[in-house]
């Protein structure tokens, strides 16, 4: 049994660790200033909370703004964090000593202070003790699916099915659910739960308790310190905003279900057609990676007999004029009924162990995601990723990849080039510009629910405001 329960604390101990690793990503001081402004810290009573306190920065910019005489621990309960990794814990500790031994506290009592304010516990399932009227600082964002399994078998029983998607829905939803009628809530989070349709729930249950009092972005680059890792040149795995949550009243924006915009316009109402009632609007598939199910010229020449479709990335749009160059990669297009042959079967077989888990779940000869889309018909190519709507002509027959949004004309009898110049024109650029999440460097994040949302009235299919 001893045994057992060293292995069950080691792997906890790991799991922890795994997790500091991929969330530690701490805010800087001009940050938490600005949030306990907002919030009113410290106001004329109240205790203030940080769930995830990290090395301590929203613990002791707090503890800045009261008067802590030395050996005065009942001032300094004002203050508490709640932190899982003990390194971390160590690190707020003696920012906090520091603090006191300047404010004239003897090392000794510094250090039992340090204690009494930064706590190991995991706020998730522990039970902070009494009521805190302030909840502030910034927790941590882990999908569900990337937690240490150690973890995920701890958290699930007591986490409802919406606060799972991400750790910080379950974050948030514990901070709404201890705060007080006269709480205030100060986070900085990942913009994400604010309009994804797979934290409605999330969205509609704070929202019975609570609204929206300051809502405002931030900027990635100057806002934290030891940030995530990441890809080069991948998208940026961080969007945050700072949002201040107080009970329900006036001036508020509820929190309903509906998504919210950070940058303001999720609320435009558009009550005539859009663009999904003239044009069809799909996401290009992913195929997995490079050399597997999508070859260079060269590699396809090597597979006779393989039906091969000419395919197109963002990297084939001239960055200048918009037009698309020629293919120079080919998609092989397999069917769910006939497995390969020849050349093909032993390529697809001696590649497979290169495909990703989610891309081998399925018929060994299909890729992961399946090539449906409508190539009989020329069509416009709208890049996912831009400072603007780009709408690229693609001929028929030519298949555009990696999640590249796909548009054709529907039955409403508009042709192409008026859906083009629609989606072209000043006004739908300056709806996309207020609509579109946010990315890095003005970038913004043009997903097919967008582009089917742009609204289409007095006129504007074929009003010839087309962008130069």
């Amino acid at each position: 049994m001893a045994t057992q329960n060293a292995a069950t604390t080691s792997d906890r101990t790991s799991a922890i660790d795994a997790l500091h690793a991929a969330t530690a990503l701490y805010t800087s001081v001009p940050v938490v200033e600005a949030l306990l402004d907002r919030m009113g810290w410290p106001d004329a009573d109240g205790r203030l909370l940080d769930p995830s306190s990290g090395d301590g920065s929203f613990l002791v910019s707090a503890l800045r703004r009261i008067a802590t005489p030395a050996g005065d621990f009942d001032a300094l309960a004002r203050v508490q964090g709640w932190e899982m990794h003990p390194q971390a814990v160590e690190q707020a500790r003696e920012r906090i000593v520091d603090l006191l031994i300047s404010r004239g506290w003897n090392e000794h009592e510094a250090l039992r202070g340090a204690e009494a304010v930064a706590h190991e516990g995991d706020f998730l399932t522990d039970n902070p003790q009494g009521t805190f009227r302030f909840v502030a600082g910034n927790p941590p964002y882990l999908r569900w699916g990337h937690l240490p399994s150690v973890l995920k078998e701890t958290w699930s029983p007591v986490l409802p099915s919406f606060a799972r998607g991400d750790l910080l829905h379950a974050f948030l939803d514990r901070s709404v659910s201890i705060m007080p009628e006269d709480g205030v809530i100060g986070l900085v989070t990942s913009d994400r739960w604010l309009f994804n349709a797979t934290t409605t729930g999330l969205r509609r249950t704070i929202g019975r308790k609570a609204g929206i009092s300051h809502l405002a972005r931030l900027d990635a680059a100057t806002s934290f310190y030891r940030p995530k890792t990441r890809r080069k040149n991948s998208a940026p795995r961080v969007h945050p905003v700072e949002v201040v949550l107080r009970p329900l009243g006036e001036d508020m924006l509820e929190l309903d279900g509906r998504p919210i915009s950070p940058d303001g316009a999720f609320d435009e109402v558009h009550e005539g057609p859009v663009l999904a009632d003239v044009a069809t609007v799909k996401l290009a598939p992913w195929l997995g990676p490079k050399g597997i199910f999508l070859l260079g010229s060269d590699q396809a020449m090597t597979l006779p007999g393989a039906d091969l479709l000419p395919a197109v990335d963002s990297d084939d749009i001239d960055p200048v004029t918009d037009i698309l160059g020629a293919p120079t990669r080919f998609a092989i297009r397999t069917s769910r009924d006939a497995e390969p042959a020849g050349a093909v079967r032993d390529h697809l077989l001696s590649a497979r162990e290169r495909m990703p888990k989610r891309g081998r779940l399925g018929r060994w000869w299909m890729p992961p995601e399946a090539i449906t889309l409508p190539l009989d018909r020329p069509a416009i190519l709208v890049p996912r990723i831009g400072k603007r709507i780009r709408a690229v002509r693609l001929p028929a027959g030519v298949l555009p990849v990696n999640h590249n949004l796909y548009v054709v004309a529907g039955q409403a009898g508009r042709s192409l080039d008026e859906i083009e110049s629609h989606l072209l024109s000043e006004t739908t650029q300056a709806w996309v510009s207020r609509n579109a999440p946010r990315l890095e460097d003005g970038y913004l994040d043009i997903r097919a629910g967008l582009i089917r949302r742009i609204p289409i009235g007095c006129g504007a299919i074929g009003s010839g405001d087309r962008l130069s």
